[in-house]
């Protein structure tokens, strides 16, 4: 992908899934207080899966192994802050406990998947993707 091509605001995740749980951040996009998987943004011509074990050292502090795609749609309009946002969600495996940073302002822990499905602090790529790794839980 060259960065012409590049889509708008390249958002990576990732799935963990550990003992029937998944693990959520929870955080402020702008103004709204939402959750998601972790993850965040891929710089100018870094590859998605650098981006991604990148972001989750830096909001978990795990070291992660990738895994399958999970989801990948079009460019979106995101439903916190009314920008257009481009996520990729892939499922990823990490042994440890998470440690957030003090300079990171997001609350990372484990929560039922129900729970996160059924909850409107989640938008629908999120849940989409949490679907799909429940359904065949191999990386």
């Amino acid at each position: 992908m060259s960065l012409r091509d590049r889509p708008p605001n390249l958002r990576v995740y990732g799935v963990l899934l550990r003992a029937g749980r998944v693990l959520i951040a929870a955080e402020y996009v702008g103004e709204v207080f939402c959750w998601k998987f972790p993850g965040g943004g891929v710089e100018p011509g870094e590859p998605l899966h650098d981006a991604l074990k990148r972001e989750y050292r830096e909001e978990t502090g795990l070291d992660i192994a990738l895994g399958r795609l999970l989801h990948a749609p079009e460019t979106l309009i995101s439903p916190w802050n009314g920008l257009p946002y481009t996520p990729v969600i892939f499922a990823v495996a990490a042994e440890g406990a998470p440690r957030v940073p003090d300079h990171e302002p997001v609350e990372i822990t484990f929560r039922d998947p129900v729970e996160a499905l059924e909850s409107d602090l989640m938008a629908a790529p999120e849940r989409l993707a949490l679907r799909r790794a429940l359904l065949e839980p191999r990386l």
